[in-house]
């Protein structure tokens, strides 16, 4: 694709300006602080940079003709720590393929999953919706955790003529999406012959190749970078908008493409991925806005989530129609519960709440008898929504005998015996090798609670050598 042939958001405005009898004219002031705070995101080289990273979710099951499709199989959001009470949720996509297990989210690396199996009357509820908001447990932090910014209008007295402006503007929209990236990585594992799924008994589980190889990689990666034009969040946010319309082109715009290696990494610039098509990957995404105030700009920070994606022809030109909604209000778990109210999800967030307790409780239990991460590996294969706590405290208990022999097993046949502590050396070599296979059978076992001994073998021997 040449720069001549990229497509433009002033010309996307005339052409929207010609349904509406108007002229939509591009805020040059506005075009200005988008692009600022772009290029310093892109230049963060610290943890920072993560917050405005999406989440990229998977259910470890998924129906049969999902298999090795990744628009069937991925969606996205945000992983919130929330401010109030200190609870982790997922807020995004979710797909009508997805089968009744656990959620998988990543962002920036680092992994959380649902307390429990999500049922299929919640994943048909919130998929018919297309986004919903999902409890969630982190089993490793980082140290610092980024929650997304959320978009502002100008603040202070003054600025409340900016804000007025605004009103009589479009805004110039930000997506930030790794459905490019999701797509790359999964290229390169069909490439080494490996799948995104396997059957087993029936059903098609999401591999481990997946999430290691896909799931992490990509959501450690910098985000893919859109521009589209649609309703100012101002507008939508005065006017109690909880969907609001935005359009772009399934390609490249002329704003990004002269802008491309100071916005986003300086590969993503190259032809195979400027040429990167809309997909249902991207159902979830992140969309970001800012405001010109004065001779300052707002806060940048996430004015939606993209909610549905449709092509559409205007005067014989091919847009892509986005419809986004509305993010909670802020970053509490009130907030939250509210905004699950608004997009007609609360039946079911409430559902998940309540098996999210049961699922602590049960983790508290199972902790008298079993290792702490035995525990909670255990309670994850339970649906917590469907059983009574009794019903689903037995189930655990009995997934935790199976998974303390197989820890047990593991770690006694790479390890083996310990050698004479007489020769300290030998001593220490085999002591920390043995330590390592414990923290590594640890984290499988956390992250792949249906592991196999054979598969949890191989991966922990695999990762004891990298360690």
């Amino acid at each position: 694709m040449a720069v001549e042939t990229a497509p433009s958001l002033s010309s996307l405005g005339g052409i929207l300006g010609g349904i509406i009898g108007g002229e939509i004219i591009l805020d040059q002031q506005q075009a200005n602080c988008v692009i600022e705070n772009l290029k310093r995101y892109n230049s963060l080289e610290t943890a920072q940079r993560y917050e405005i990273y999406p989440a990229i979710a998977s259910s470890r099951r998924v129906l049969k003709e999902a298999s090795n499709s990744p628009e069937k199989i991925f969606r996205q959001g945000i992983l919130i720590k929330t401010t109030d009470t200190g609870d982790w949720f997922y807020i995004g996509g979710i797909s009508p393929y997805w089968s009744p297990d656990q959620l998988i989210v990543y962002q920036g690396g680092s992994q959380a999953t649902s307390p429990g199996k999500l049922n299929r009357k919640t994943i048909d509820d919130l998929a018919d919706k297309g986004l919903g908001a999902i409890p969630l447990i982190k089993t490793k932090t980082p140290p610092t955790w980024y929650n997304p910014p959320l978009f502002k209008n100008c603040q202070g007295t003054f600025n409340i003529f900016w804000n007025y402006l605004a009103e009589f503007q479009g805004g110039i929209l930000t997506i930030f999406t790794n459905a490019p990236m999701v797509m790359h990585y999964s290229q390169l594992l069909a490439l080494g012959k490996a799948s995104l799924t396997y059957s087993s008994g029936g059903s098609y589980y999401l591999s481990i190749a997946a999430r290691n190889d896909v799931m992490r990689p990509a959501s450690d990666t910098y985000p893919y970078i859109y521009f589209a034009y649609g309703t100012n969040p101002v507008v939508a946010k005065s006017h109690g908008l909880k969907i609001y319309p935005g359009f772009t082109f399934d390609t490249v715009t002329k704003e990004v493409l002269s802008n491309c290696s100071e916005i986003m990494p300086k590969q993503y610039c190259s032809l195979s991925f400027l040429d990167t098509r809309f997909n249902d990957i991207d159902i979830g995404a992140l969309v970001y806005a800012v405001l010109p105030c004065g001779t300052s700009c707002s806060q940048f920070g996430l004015a939606g989530l993209i909610l549905g994606i449709s092509q559409i022809t205007i005067k014989g030109v091919q847009l892509v129609y986005l419809r986004i909604a509305q993010p909670p209000s802020d970053l509490t778990t009130t907030a939250i519960i509210e905004w699950a109210k608004m997009m007609n999800v609360y039946d079911s967030l409430n559902s998940l709440m309540g098996a999210s307790k049961r699922f602590k409780k049960a983790v508290s239990d199972l902790s008298l008898a079993f290792p702490q991460f035995i525990a909670t590996a255990a309670a994850l294969i339970v649906d917590w929504v469907e059983v009574s706590y009794d019903d689903g405290l037995k189930e655990a208990e009995e997934k935790a005998k199976e998974l303390k022999e197989m820890y047990d097993k593991v770690v006694d046949e790479l390890a083996g015996k310990p050698p004479s502590i007489t020769n300290r050396y030998v001593y220490n070599q085999w002591w920390k090798y043995k330590t390592r296979v414990e923290e590594c059978a640890k984290e499988i076992i956390l992250n792949n609670p249906d592991i196999t001994y054979e598969e949890l073998l191989n991966e922990v021997d695999q990762c004891a050598v990298l360690e």
